[in-house]
């Protein structure tokens, strides 16, 4: 497969999860009797099939919190507070440093729905592989963002909800959701009171690039998100080398040239005055250094700081998919992974320490620009 050929099937799986009507609706995944929900219900229930909420950070003491309430500038004063962000998710900190309108906890709660489409085949993914096909079936359903929105505000009437997450599947295969949500939000008159998160796995640069040149997006999309301060991406690095983002995409050697692609890919969101925030997930230890190097000559030295490696920890249809694709015992498999993280988490300490004279993630991430040199 090249360039031209990944472009027509990631315009096959968007053919299949957007629909052209008065309003422009998204096919979604319903979580209803999948293995994820399974996951999903140990700690919130699913909301009409087709939402959910998502706690990101299970590891922080409530109580200091709530003396913290709404002081930023408390961040780097209350280790006991703030360790968990940087052993989680920090995506709180995106939403609270963007806006401290609310004490910080209240921003920990997402509210997600996903694309049912997907361009990758991770073997570790969370979500069922029928809900990333892209395919209609009968517990399929397509949905405006002003219907999602509509939900939204209802379950924002029973919980403190500033954090709104379209999610996937590969999101950008259907981009103009960010910039309908965030007009949605600004047309209902949330804009200061809710900071979207978007995500990706920065394989569809010049898909998205494609889109505009045929007018099946608006132009200059990805700047009008950018002009938004109140959206932040998670870019999901998915390895650090040819070789390892192959195994953890589950794409084969004929789509080796994503692995670069990923870079082109954020460098045109970051073009576009995008917040892009980069995790790496199954980081080689082997290549990591190089990785970090590559980032830091094309976005600045900020990269060090900007960029985190994330412990992948195998949920219900990982674990079925790893033992099908792969032939790995999933537990071995975790091991594994464990053993890499924790090696990849060394190299990155000692890097940070070396440039800065910080510990790694000693700083919120918040506030640190990157930019293509």
């Amino acid at each position: 497969m090249n360039g031209d050929n990944w472009i027509r099937y990631c315009e096959i799986l968007r053919k299949r999860a957007v629909k052209k009507e008065k309003d422009t609706k998204f096919l979604l995944a319903n979580f209803s009797s999948t293995e994820q929900q399974k996951d999903i219900e140990k700690r919130t229930p699913v909301i009409n099939d087709f939402f959910r909420v998502k706690i990101n950070i299970k590891g922080w003491n409530e109580k200091e919190m709530r003396k913290i309430g709404m002081h930023a500038a408390d961040f780097s004063s209350n280790d006991a507070v703030f360790q968990a962000t940087r052993e989680e998710f920090d995506i709180p900190l995106w939403a609270f440093f963007n806006s401290p309108n609310h004490p910080l906890q209240d921003y920990n709660n997402s509210f997600i729905y996903q694309l049912k489409a997907c361009n990758l085949y991770c073997p570790w993914c969370y979500v069922d592989d029928v809900n990333k096909n892209g395919m209609r079936d009968n517990n399929s359903r397509f949905f405006s963002i002003s219907e999602i929105m509509g939900i939204f505000e209802e379950e924002r009437k029973k919980q403190p909800l500033h954090l709104f997450r379209p999610s996937g599947g590969e999101p950008t295969l259907a981009v103009e959701q960010w910039l309908n949500c965030l007009r949605e939000l600004r047309k209902r008159g949330l804009e200061d009171e809710v900071y979207i998160q978007g995500d990706t796995n920065l394989t569809t640069g010049h898909f998205v690039q494609y889109l505009e040149k045929k007018s099946q997006i608006e132009k200059n999309l990805l700047e009008k998100i950018g002009e938004f301060s109140n959206f932040g991406l998670l870019c999901s690095f998915k390895g650090t080398d040819t070789k390892s983002f192959l195994e953890a995409s589950g794409m084969n050697e004929r789509n080796s040239f994503l692995e670069e692609e990923r870079w082109y890919s954020l460098s045109k969101l970051i073009r576009a005055g995008i917040e892009a925030y980069p995790f790496v997930y199954n980081p080689s230890p082997a290549s990591l250094e190089k990785f970090m190097e590559k980032g830091a000559k094309k976005f600045g030295e900020g990269f060090y700081l900007k960029t985190w490696i994330t412990k992948l920890k195998l949920y219900g249809p990982g674990k079925e998919r790893l033992k099908r694709m792969l032939g790995k015992d999933p537990v071995t498999y975790q091991e594994e992974l464990d053993e890499d993280f924790t090696k990849s988490k060394e190299i990155m300490q000692n890097l940070i320490q070396k440039k800065y004279g910080l510990n790694y993630k000693a700083i919120p991430r918040t506030g640190i620009k990157l930019k293509v040199k």
